[in-house]
């Protein structure tokens, strides 16, 4: 049986009349709940709220298949429907820690309580604002989870390609090495001296085509083909792999063969040998240069998207830089639905804004976007200055939103998407932070065509903002 002692064990209580609480005890219920039973579940109508008098529990919020701890309430503590809240379900589901002893207290008393008791009713309400605050964080931090998840994928896919690239680079490039002291015995032998073989190979390049690399894939084929079939007539080894480097610096039959006029017949094949790999060299490095280029491109588009160096503070931006460092992170989506992407940036002035914030935006929007558009769809991006503000639209051809869909599409948790592929958190995120900016997120929508328009003030807003994850708890 629940007494005002009880009572005086939950903080909100503690300092509360002994006539009040005797009151309170009362009328509440009593509910002892097995270690590891589930007081509540998803979807449940929430009208009590749960006083812990002993014991404890977690809660859990759930998003498709996935379940992840949000918070523990232990003795002493309140939970579930508190006086002036608009909860109507629980939004997750309780597991008991221990066995526990809750002490109910109806929402139908909630009134009485409250007059007999008004120090209670501004302690609950601080409480209900704490806990809005932390699911409030909670939800943007699940968010950015998702996101980060979805660019990381992108990034792996992004940075195995020129690691591949490098890799396969190096061991042609070893085993191209490994044979040159070979290759150096068999010209000393035939007499030949390194200026010698120098003025070889300046007779071969004096005779390849001033532009190599413009052929077509077709003509380039047939090169090759000629190229191996004049290798192959002097029994040099490796005919097809020779023609093939030797087309890529545009090397013709009519070279090979006035490099043939500067060389003994029995030392041709061994100086054919020994220029092919010098080139295969220079090549093989080249593409090593452009595939680490590549990844130096990406680390750097990672720090300048996530701002991880930089303290939350607001900067100076071009927001153009922001959406270039998105569309590399979702690079690999753009191209695995053969998207287009139209970029068409006006002449406009940096903001003052949180780049790590903004950054999110785009993300938010982008990633939409390339959901709603069909393979090889498009894309547009531009920008524009309006007044004190500089404004991004992006648009996408994708199938459009009714009307009944595009008035919600940034309430928190509606979602067209899939159970699990969404959280419904992304729209409403990016109206916040654009909001926080003293900015406006707007959408218009029309079947094939759908235009999100931000637009954030040039000037610094007023100082009372801060970025959406700097919000203390």
């Amino acid at each position: 049986m629940i007494s005002a002692d009880d009572f005086r064990t939950i903080a909100v209580f503690e300092d509360q009349p002994a006539d009040a609480l005797e009151w309170l005890a009362s009328v509440a219920e009593e509910r002892l709940i097995e270690a590891g039973t589930v007081p509540f579940n998803r979807g449940d109508v929430a009208d009590t709220m749960f006083c812990v008098l002993e014991g404890g529990f977690q809660i859990f919020t759930i998003q498709g298949p996935k379940r992840t701890l949000f918070g523990t309430i232990r003795a002493g503590e309140i939970s579930g429907m508190l006086p002036f809240s608009r909860m109507e379900t629980f939004a997750g589901e309780g597991v008991a820690l221990e066995d526990t002893r809750v002490a109910n207290i109806h929402q139908r008393h909630f009134p009485e309580m409250l007059n007999r008791m008004p120090e209670v009713g501004k302690r609950l309400v601080a409480r209900m604002t704490d806990r809005v605050r932390e699911s409030s964080k909670n939800d943007v931090q699940r968010e950015k989870m998702m996101a980060l998840g979805k660019l990381s994928a992108g990034l792996a896919h992004e940075l195995n390609n020129p690691a591949a690239a490098i890799r396969r680079s190096v061991a042609d490039l070893r085993e191209r090495l490994e044979m040159m002291p070979t290759l150096v015995t068999r010209l000393t032998g035939h007499g030949l001296t390194p200026d010698q073989v120098e003025a070889a190979r300046g007779a071969l390049m004096t005779c390849t085509a001033p532009t190599p690399g413009t052929l077509s894939t077709v003509a380039r084929g047939e090169v090759e083909d000629e190229l191996a079939d004049w290798l192959e007539d002097r029994d040099i080894p490796h005919a097809y792999i020779i023609a093939e480097v030797l087309a890529d610096e545009g090397v013709t039959p009519k070279a090979l063969t006035h490099l043939a006029e500067h060389v003994d017949e029995d030392a041709l094949a061994d100086v054919i040998l020994w220029i092919e790999k010098g080139l295969a060299a220079d090549r093989l490095l080249n593409e090593i240069e452009r595939a680490s280029g590549r990844i130096s491109d990406l680390v750097a588009s990672v720090k300048g998207y996530t701002h991880r160096d930089q303290a939350p503070e607001r900067q100076q931006m071009a927001l153009s830089d922001g959406i270039d460092q998105t569309l590399v992170m979702l690079g690999h989506a753009v191209r695995a639905k053969n998207v287009e992407v139209i970029l068409e940036y006006g002449d406009v002035p940096d903001v003052c804004a949180f780049p790590g914030e903004i950054n999110q935006v785009w993300t938010n929007l982008l990633d939409n976007a390339l959901d709603a558009v069909p393979e090889g769809g498009r894309i547009e991006v531009a920008t524009s200055v309006e007044g004190a503000m500089v404004c991004v639209q992006i648009t996408d051809n994708g199938p459009g939103m009714p009307e009944e869909i595009r008035e919600r599409v940034f309430e928190p948790f509606f979602t067209t998407k899939e159970p699990g592929s969404g959280t419904g958190l992304g729209l409403d995120i990016a109206r916040r932070i654009v909001d926080q900016h003293e900015g406006r997120i707007t959408v218009e929508s029309e079947p094939g065509r759908t235009t999100f328009d931000v637009c954030l003030p040039i000037e610094a807003p007023t100082p009372s903002v801060t970025p959406l994850d700097a919000i203390e708890a």
